[in-house]
């Protein structure tokens, strides 16, 4: 089970939430909280930022994750440690064409994952 659902289920368990009152309230269906919490898929990004917002939470407590250098250095391994950051950028815009988000979800994402460098990022996106 991957951090996501696992903390979906810590959350919605310390409510006493149901799927079909989760879903109620987050304002998703039944049939995503079930695959959320199954670990079958994850929520797009600004499903994500709406369901940590109706919870009152950040999106870092939503996915289990710790600060943003923890969130940098499992980009690193997923990415591979001896590839350069302009490569990584190169991967990550690809990565989120093929996911269709839009600019302002990408700017979103990058802000909250890397608050030091997001603004060198995103500049590195937009070329």
């Amino acid at each position: 089970m991957n951090s996501f659902s696992s903390q979906l289920r810590k959350l919605l368990s310390s409510r006493q939430w149901n799927q079909v009152r989760a879903a109620s309230e987050l304002g998703v269906t039944q049939s995503q909280i079930s695959d959320y919490l199954s670990g079958k898929s994850e929520p797009y990004l600004s499903t994500a930022v709406a369901v940590a917002k109706r919870l009152g939470i950040s999106l870092d407590e939503l996915s289990g994750i710790g600060p943003s250098s923890t969130v940098v250095r499992e980009e690193i391994v997923v990415y591979g440690a001896g590839e350069s950051f302009s490569e990584w950028v190169e991967r990550l815009k690809r990565r989120w064409r093929r996911k269709g988000a839009s600019h302002a979800e990408m700017e979103l994402a990058i802000r909250v994952l890397f608050p030091d460098e997001a603004d060198k990022v995103i500049r590195w996106l937009n070329t």
